[in-house]
């Protein structure tokens, strides 16, 4: 059988298993700042039909004793499968906007779905865009050639997230302005899987408030097994087309590793010297901006 066929009717099955599954009933999704403060950390992930990885950073303590408050600042994967009930849940969020870091041509293959009574203001920062860099240009050109034989996707993704740090500091840049803009409102980011270039912004913005570095990894890591879910139709589609080692390989760069996070901030010390330069030469934010910030997002 050809890989034309072998597509096909790989496609098939899993657009009947989509079928049925869209009959069975949903729970509500739960929202973590309606409820008692005891039962929120478990909810952290919010439950939504087709939204992944779409998590709430509340409670999270900082280093003077502080926490988030809840229901203010959220992480996410795409839009592209929300549901009608997703999309009324989001406009009860209140969202003040959304951030979206993908590159035109990701927007073009999975458009987000949002309900017309929206209200949010979409704010779009592209990173990883093509032209301006080439870490994104590699892994097109191996999907479409089919060769991963050299291919190495830890060196790889340590290479985008020093990227991030480098590269790509006027649009992270423009984040942190954005979520100022906000003044406590809830605002929601995300990029394709909610886990890297989500992962980083977070990062920063975690560091900002005063979040501990080991809690603002053990978030970042949250994202392994919600990314690889989410992707896993594709992912057998990746082994049945291109075969196990493409698959495994596809597999690493759907997950996350605490190194890859650790990059970006060594490269930040290495090209800045400290975070707090960084805050202020590289990300434009001074003093007052960093107390508006705590002020608006902790309580």
């Amino acid at each position: 059988m050809n890989k034309k066929k072998l597509f096909w009717s790989a496609f098939a099955v899993l657009a009947l298993s989509i079928t049925v599954i869209q009959f069975i009933p949903s729970e509500p999704v739960v929202i973590p700042s309606r409820l008692p403060a005891e039962q929120r950390e478990a909810h952290r992930v919010l439950n939504f039909e087709g939204i992944s990885n779409f998590r709430d950073l509340g409670g999270y303590a900082t280093t003077q004793g502080r926490k988030i408050r809840w229901g203010k600042l959220y992480r996410s994967g795409n839009f592209a499968e929300t549901s009608r009930a997703d999309q009324k849940v989001l406009d009860g969020l209140t969202l003040k906007a959304l951030i979206d870091f993908r590159s035109l041509a990701e927007k073009e293959e999975e458009p987000n779905q949002f309900a017309k009574s929206s209200k949010f203001k979409i704010v779009e920062i592209p990173i990883m865009d093509g032209g301006d860099n080439s870490v994104g240009e590699e892994i097109i050109a191996r999907f479409d050639s089919g060769d991963f034989s050299d291919f190495e996707p830890t060196a790889f993704m340590i290479e985008a997230n020093r990227e991030f740090a480098k590269t790509f500091t006027p649009q992270f840049s423009q984040f942190i302005q954005e979520v100022l803009k906000a003044k406590g409102q809830p605002i929601v980011w995300h990029c394709s899987a909610g886990k890297d270039r989500t992962g980083f912004a977070a990062a920063i913005l975690l560091r900002i408030l005063g979040v501990p570095d080991d809690v603002i990894m053990s978030d970042y890591m949250l994202s392994r097994d919600y990314a690889i879910a989410a992707r896993q139709q594709e992912l057998s589609l990746v082994r049945l087309l291109q075969g196990k080692e493409a698959a495994d390989k596809i597999a690493i760069l759907l997950g996350v590793e605490e190194a890859w996070l650790q990059a970006a901030f060594d490269t930040i010390d290495e090209q800045y010297g400290s975070f707090d330069n960084y805050i202020h030469q590289a990300l434009g934010l001074d003093d007052t901006g960093i107390t508006t910030l705590r002020n608006t997002l902790l309580e």
